[in-house]
């Protein structure tokens, strides 16, 4: 699919028809249907991120900017969120547009490339664990936290108004960035919500 107009539908028993107009890319429409909190199979949804990938690298002038290293970090504290409130529902979804972010931003980064790379990498895996596997989730998102970490270290400009936390108690990678000062903890969750402590921007 290129920028020109088309129709998208979805859906088994509840048929769901998203247009995409000239003046919007797929990258945009899967940010709103996140938004709308529209469901969609994953193997759909991940066929569409792809769609979004070729669409962005079709388009010629006068489309919408491609996506930085700030929209990705966006889609990483709505997941952070919804694991520290126990709810995985969204985050197989965000994960995917976290990694079509990170890509896009990458496409327009020499200085943090790598990191960006690893980040949409470890975004994909996420995407593709089923929304209910808590445990697997959270384990995922730590590569993920890993990642977005060792992102912001590399351009120190993106902790700004992010705080660094780390909880001893965590399986696998310990640390987590939040937008928050007061600690939620997404490894965790209700079980122990404030469990950790404030720490370094050391990978």
């Amino acid at each position: 699919m290129t920028k020109a107009s088309g129709l998208l539908l979805c859906g088994k028993e509840d048929a769901v028809t998203m247009r995409v107009d000239d003046d919007k890319d797929l990258f945009n429409w899967l940010r709103n249907l996140v938004r709308l909190k529209v469901r969609i199979p994953l193997r759909a949804l991940a066929v569409v991120v792809v769609l979004a990938g070729c669409s962005t690298m079709n388009m010629g002038a006068g489309s919408h900017s491609p996506a930085t290293s700030e929209d990705a970090l966006v889609y990483y504290e709505e997941i952070r969120a919804a694991l520290a409130r126990d709810d995985g529902s969204e985050v197989p979804a965000n994960a995917l547009l976290l990694a079509e972010a990170a890509e896009q931003a990458a496409a327009g980064s020499s200085d943090t490339r790598a990191e960006l790379q690893e980040l949409g990498a470890t975004a994909e895996k996420l995407g593709a664990i089923p929304n209910s596997d808590m445990r697997a989730l959270r384990g995922a998102f730590g590569e993920v936290s890993r990642a977005v970490v060792s992102l912001i270290v590399a351009d120190e400009s993106l902790a700004n108004d992010r705080y660094i936390f780390r909880c001893p108690m965590a399986r696998g990678y310990k640390k987590w960035v939040q937008t928050s000062a007061e600690l939620e903890n997404p490894y965790m969750g209700s079980r122990m919500l404030r469990c950790g402590v404030k720490t370094r921007w050391t990978p």
